[in-house]
């Protein structure tokens, strides 16, 4: 039933624009040859298109076991910061829908909408009986590969795509940005991603990114483990790597330099490509020479200045504690000190955060909470439910879920809804330690420089305090791996000159989700993905009448959406104008309160709480461009709390 169900809907999307556009269709098919992919003749040739058709891939078109799952928006949309400062879809290229042929069109939402090769299989014969000259199969219409040359490696299956094929694509699918870009600025992120329960089948991917465009596959590895061997993982990516960054990529007569920025993956993936020890292990921290001491496991209570790490003792594999055997990336002149971020998504994210609230919940007595307090805490959490704007893809759920919550729901209640629950509930000095994390964090996730240099120092030493202090707060076993390595998160945004957002793995890990979307069964998953990745290549841009995200994010009268930030004022938007401009409620520093004082001043980071919003504020004619950024407005018992927006966008338009 759910197959005939999802084959109706599709079926009346279809016949809607195809009976809309079969006179314009008509004309251009008379009058145009569209070619085939691989055949080289006129698509209206039928015999030879049926050949190709029924002898093209090695799938069978009845049984679209893997039908792809491509409707994901971060194949289309950049994926960075959400500020005034990032790219947006404006950049994108784009067609209305008049300059679409029918194929087009249906190639387009078919990709869009991931559907099965067997469903659309059935549409094209139906529009096909209507008189449409279209393909009669599948994958001739979405041009999938007809063959991918996979190989045995490292213990499993192997395929490499490339480097240059993924910059490539990404600068013809945003040229019109392309003239603003000098250099090409790698961010490269392996990790494991397992498939199925039932089995330990897993994909070992690579993956790039650069200058905050799309993330792109650049090698990819199907095995029932992590790659057997290290040197013959990376050897195909380090090889090309070293080509690009001495010859450097063509693109329209011009020649773009390549330039490796970082490394960005989790504390395991760190371990496996650097052929250091586990990031459990006496001598895991990868920043200082410190070692751990046991109490159940390995914590780092120790609060002495250790000497620091360089690459000139790690290429020459001085530290016998830390590295179990030499990395292939020495010899290809990666600094495996410097060039490897540490990871704000999964070190405080995953890491402390969760950490924080596991001890909260289930901790030792010193820190743990009565189970009133937890209620009285998921209940300010559930309130909050629908409060928060568009561009979250979650609204906050109940501590008693804690277990289930995802990274972005513990980012969530680390910058924005964890400030406002835990008030008057825990105690004054939990309280103020946790709100030197947060503010710590907010700090090194600002996108404007000036502002987060001025900071920065500050952010550290708050930092230094939050870890000091962890042991006395939650007890001996807290200071873990992570806990730790906050001690060196601010020297990352130092070194790299920008904010935690762009060296994160929060693009790549839900670029990964989606590459697990792609394997619809368990015979040759590497090669349905990279078949799936092709017809995603192929698919036409996006529609201009889809548009409607703008760089501030989404601005509405709706009260969730309708914050801001204009310069050092507030502006709630109450009536966008035909004209463009927007009738706002706008309130000055001066009126608002700070909404905490300790660790400083909440007023300094831009977090206020206000009363009484329709009496108090101003009104006045403001227009889109004023707009510096979306804020988030949540509702206590005295009035709002404005928070600044400070992670990318999660929700994709």
């Amino acid at each position: 039933m759910a197959y005939w169900r999802s084959y109706r809907r599709l079926s009346s999307q279809v016949n809607a624009f195809a009976a809309a556009e079969s006179s314009d269709d008509e004309n251009i098919l008379e009058n145009d040859f569209v070619l085939e992919p691989h055949s080289g003749q006129p698509h209206n040739e039928q015999p030879q298109q049926n050949e190709l058709a029924e002898s093209a891939l090695n799938c069978s078109s009845s049984n679209s076991s893997d039908g792809f799952h491509c409707g994901d928006e971060s194949f289309i949309t950049p994926v960075g910061v959400s500020d005034s400062d990032n790219e947006t879809d404006e950049d994108v290229p784009l067609l209305s829908t008049s300059e679409l042929t029918l194929r087009q069109e249906l190639n387009s939402w078919a990709t869009k909408n991931a559907c099965q090769h067997g469903v659309l299989n059935e549409l094209l014969d139906i529009l096909r009986k209507q008189g449409h000259d279209l393909p009669k199969d599948a994958r001739t219409l979405l041009e999938t590969p007809r063959s991918v040359p996979v190989m045995s490696k490292c213990g499993g299956e192997y395929l490499y795509f490339g480097i240059e094929a993924g910059v490539l694509k990404n600068l013809s699918k945003y040229s019109k940005i392309t003239d603003q870009i000098a250099s090409i600025d790698l961010l490269i992120n392996v990790d494991g991603l397992p498939l199925f329960k039932s089995s330990s089948q897993q994909f070992w991917p690579i993956l790039g990114q650069f200058n905050n465009l799309d993330v792109f596959v650049i090698a990819l590895f199907y095995g029932p483990s992590k790659p057997s061997s290290v040197d013959e993982y990376l050897h195909d990516f380090l090889e090309e790597l070293d080509k690009l960054q001495s010859n450097g990529i063509s693109y329209k007569e011009q020649k773009l330099p390549v330039h490796l920025k970082c490394f960005c993956c989790d504390a395991p993936a760190r371990c496996f490509l650097k052929c250091i020890i586990g990031h459990t292990g006496y001598f895991a921290c990868e920043r200082c020479i410190i070692k751990g001491m046991w109490n159940g496991r390995v914590v780092f209570n120790s609060v002495s200045n250790f000497a620091s790490r360089t690459d000139v003792q790690f290429d020459n594999c001085q530290y016998e504690d830390h590295q179990k055997a030499p990395t292939p990336l020495i010899g290809h002149g990666v600094s495996c000190v410097q060039q490897f971020c540490l990871d704000y998504m999964h070190l405080v994210c995953l890491g402390v955060t969760k950490r924080i609230l596991f001890f909260l919940r289930k901790g030792p007595r010193i820190c743990k909470l009565s189970s009133q307090q937890i209620t009285q805490i998921s209940s300010r959490l559930v309130l909050l439910k629908g409060a928060m704007p568009s561009e979250f893809a979650r609204q906050p759920r109940s501590l008693l879920e804690v277990e289930r919550w995802k990274a972005t729901e513990f980012r969530q209640f680390l910058l924005y809804t964890g400030p406002i629950v835990l008030r008057g509930i825990v105690s004054n000095e939990v309280y103020e330690h946790f709100l030197s994390l947060s503010v710590a964090i907010s700090i090194l996730l600002e996108t404007n420089c000036e502002r987060r240099n001025a900071y920065l120092d500050y952010a550290r030493k708050l930092l230094e305090f939050f870890v000091r202090n962890c042991q006395h707060v939650y007890g001996d076993t807290f200071t873990v791996y992570n806990v730790h390595s906050l001690l060196h998160l601010a020297d990352d945004v130092r070194h790299f000159n920008c904010s935690l957002n762009e060296i994160s793995c929060f693009p790549f890990e839900n670029y990964m989700q989606q590459l697990k979307k792609h394997v619809r069964s368990g015979k040759s998953p590497i090669v349905q993905v990279a078949k799936r990745v092709a017809e995603i290549s192929s698919s036409c841009p996006k529609i201009t009448s889809k548009r409607n995200f703008s760089k501030i994010g989404t601005v509405s009268e709706n009260f969730k959406d309708c914050c801001f930030l204009i310069e050092d004022k507030f502006a709630f938007v109450k009536e966008k104008r035909d004209d463009g401009k927007m009738v706002c409620t706008v309130f000055s520093e001066s009126q608002v309160e700070s909404f905490y004082c300790r660790p400083a001043d909440s007023k300094l980071f831009k977090v206020v709480s206000v009363r009484r919003i329709e009496e108090r504020g101003k009104r006045r004619l403001v227009e889109e461009s004023e707009l510096h950024r979306k804020a988030v407005c949540l509702p206590i018992n005295t009035g709002y709390v404005i928070f600044p927006l400070h992670h990318e966008v999660e929700r994709k338009f």
